[in-house]
């Protein structure tokens, strides 16, 4: 068991019954993140990724564990060097990632791109490539940027490297290049349902044939 691939629609912690039971086993660094957020909706991601954080670090074994952070805010497990996770949330959505090796994960609600974003995040080339094309041009935004996001991610740098220095070919096996960084190892892994897309970053060529939804 290299990896597993958790997600939960949050919308099952509208019950506030069901959302307290929850949160009460959070720990209290969790329990801060899912505070500071001042709306509901918002509540309700953090502790869903809390829930799926838990419940994937108890199938590998792992019952205790503390946190650190790079410098851009990356969460890594103190003291393991053989087990890795990441944490993505859009929408309703919460998914959760857990890998023998570094990981990246990203989730994204389809939405509507506008001119002035496509510019601020994709090259020229990528914009021109997907209008031409037949289908959604937000359905492929939405898929390139889980792409760029989830490698940003692997790498830990967040949005510290520009993603239009990120060139993506979305062609199977998608695969990715920057300048900053050597991404020939990398894989990409990607999932589209009901209006949202999915994408892991890894080392591995699939990095999960399946999505296991948790259900409260």
């Amino acid at each position: 068991m290299n990896n597993k691939l958790y997600a939960i629609d949050t919308s099952l912690l509208e019950d506030e019954e069901v959302f307290r039971s929850h949160y009460a086993r959070m720990s209290l660094e969790r329990r801060k993140k899912i505070d500071a957020f001042r709306f509901d909706k918002d509540k309700r991601l953090s502790l869903g990724a809390g829930i799926l954080l838990q419940r994937g670090l108890s199938d590998f074994g792992v019952l205790s564990y503390g946190l650190e952070y790079n410098q851009n805010g990356k969460p890594f497990l103190k003291d393991r060097e053989d087990l890795f996770f990441n944490i993505s949330h859009s929408g309703k959505v919460a998914v959760c990632v857990f890998s023998k090796k570094n990981v990246g994960v990203d989730i994204e609600e389809q939405t509507e791109f506008s001119e002035t974003l496509t510019k601020r995040i994709y090259c020229r080339e990528e914009i021109d490539l997907i209008e031409k094309q037949d289908v959604s041009a937000d359905r492929l935004y939405t898929k390139l940027w889980t792409i760029k996001e989830s490698l940003m991610k692997y790498l830990g740098t967040g949005l510290t490297l520009d993603p239009r220095k990120i060139t993506v070919d979305m062609n199977e096996p998608i695969s990715a290049f920057t300048k900053e960084y050597d991404c020939s190892p990398l894989r990409f892994t990607c999932f589209e349902s009901e209006g949202y897309a999915l994408c892991v970053c890894s080392e591995y060529d699939n990095f999960s044939d399946e999505i296991m939804w948790f259900t409260v």
